[in-house]
């Protein structure tokens, strides 16, 4: 290797991204193994710009020839912004007067480790170092106003961010922030301002037809997985890997998020009484509480997923086993998975979607079988208000068919032309718990999952 590229592997180099400078370099994570790291600087790609960022990638580099953690990068970070070019004196805790309000994220984050989840984490950092402090992290956090906030909410908007992605930096990681400063004295409870906010789409669910939900489960089925094999000559050979298979199953008939069925464990599962618990969810390789209170619930299962999770079960567990494991022995998670996925419908030519679509292809089909909202909501543990705004059109029938009670008070409503656009009222499952048996979707099988009602002229 040249000398030119250790020196670019030791140290921080600049570079423009979107127009702005930022900071890059490796440095040891909490692991101990060394990461990239990009860091905004807030600065926009001038002449004048570079040189004043280039003193601050010099600092930066003789920090980490001299071995200092990611920790105290940011803390060099956050006393060179703007326009000082010493680190401010020692000061205790967050009351110090004239801290800036990039001084007071860092600490924050800090705090925050132990108690935020992984993914959480990841965004308050994102959020705020990259969004945020490039825009008000000069300020004194003391001197913080609601204007300031207003201005960081017209600022990202005017980039051109989505209104969702805005909203989850200001009214989210920037709020939370805002209101543990709150309690620590430093700003007063009403520096967050009320905002008004734009109109936001909420993307529609995207469910796969029959035919794709089939040839994605035989692809599972029958795909050979690089597994791990002693006593071969690489110690790996291809063959099908049935956990998988279980995993994609479990996902498309039974309304699991990915990361609620990666975080079973196999005292969650009562496949005698062909149920499981959900008790907590696995994302980034750490398990956590589900998603929402009501995620904690009792989920049906059918027969069919049952065996499959019978057949991946190994013959010694303990309740605090994984169910699902990865073709290394080790917990399966939903990003990892994410690869074969992906890998999976790019083999079958199937336009690209994520995991999550596995649940609007159960919750559509449900929904076209007749099943009960309190049913589905127990099932999915999305509220009747969640599922009537997301798949409110394979709901339709639900509302339309109620003019039927009309019919007995003026026959003259419902003409020829008239009965011919009511739709045929879902046909209900019933006899019992909704998924008692498998059979009773083995029609859904064979046509399309999307909603598509037949004009039938009744029998005169």
């Amino acid at each position: 290797m040249s000398s030119a590229r250790q020196k670019s592997c030791s140290g921080c180099s600049v570079e423009a991204h979107d127009g702005w400078l930022r900071l890059r370099f490796r440095a040891p994570g909490s692991d101990g193994c060394k990461k990239q790291i990009a860091r905004a600087t807030g600065k926009p790609d001038t002449p004048e710009n570079r040189k004043a960022v280039q003193r601050v990638a010099d600092l930066v580099g003789a920090a980490l020839a001299a071995g200092r953690t990611l920790e105290d990068i940011d803390a060099i970070l956050g006393s060179t912004r703007g326009h000082a070019a010493q680190p401010p004196a020692p000061q205790r805790g967050p009351r110090a007067s004239g801290a800036t309000v990039s001084q007071h994220v860092e600490r924050w984050l800090t705090t925050q480790a132990p108690l935020a989840r992984k993914a959480q984490l990841i965004d308050y950092r994102r959020h705020l170092r990259r969004y945020v402090v490039p825009i008000i992290g000069d300020l004194p956090l003391a001197n913080l106003q609601p204007t300031d906030t207003r201005a960081v909410q017209s600022e990202l908007l005017s980039r051109g961010l989505s209104v969702k992605f805005v909203r989850n930096i200001v009214a989210g990681s920037w709020r939370a922030f805002l209101r543990d400063a709150a309690e620590d004295g430093v700003v007063p409870p009403s520096v967050y301002p009320r905002l008004k906010w734009p109109e936001s789409e909420f993307p529609e669910p995207d469910p796969f037809t029959a035919e794709e939900r089939d040839a994605i489960l035989k692809y599972f089925r029958t795909h050979r997985f690089r597994c791990r094999a002693p006593g071969t000559q690489t110690g790996y050979e291809g063959r099908p890997y049935p956990v998988f298979h279980a995993f994609a199953h479990l996902l498309f008939w039974s309304g699991l998020r990915p990361s609620e069925a990666a975080g079973l464990h196999d005292g969650d599962l009562d496949l005698a009484a062909a149920r499981l618990h959900v008790r907590r969810s696995r994302h980034l390789g750490e398990e956590n509480r589900p998603k929402t209170r009501s995620a904690r619930r009792t989920v049906e299962l059918f027969p069919a997923t049952v065996h499959l999770l019978q057949t991946i079960r190994p013959l010694h567990v303990m309740p605090d086993s994984a169910v699902f494991m990865n073709t290394l022995g080790h917990p399966l998670d939903q990003q990892a998975f994410a690869t074969h996925w992906y890998d999976c419908l790019r083999s079958l030519g199937i336009r690209q979607r994520g995991l999550y679509c596995t649940k609007d292809s159960f919750v559509s089909t449900a929904l076209l079988a007749g099943v009960k909202p309190a049913w589905l909501e127990q099932q999915t543990g999305v509220s009747y208000g969640t599922l009537r705004r997301h798949y409110g059109r394979w709901m339709a029938g639900e509302v339309e068919s109620e003019l039927r009670h009309f019919e007995d008070f003026d026959r003259t409503l419902f003409g020829d032309s008239g009965r011919e656009m009511l739709p045929r009222p879902a046909r209900a499952v019933t006899g019992g718990a909704q998924l008692a048996d498998i059979a009773v979707i083995s029609k859904w099988s064979q046509g399309d999952s999307n909603p598509c009602y037949r004009r039938e002229r009744p029998a005169s």
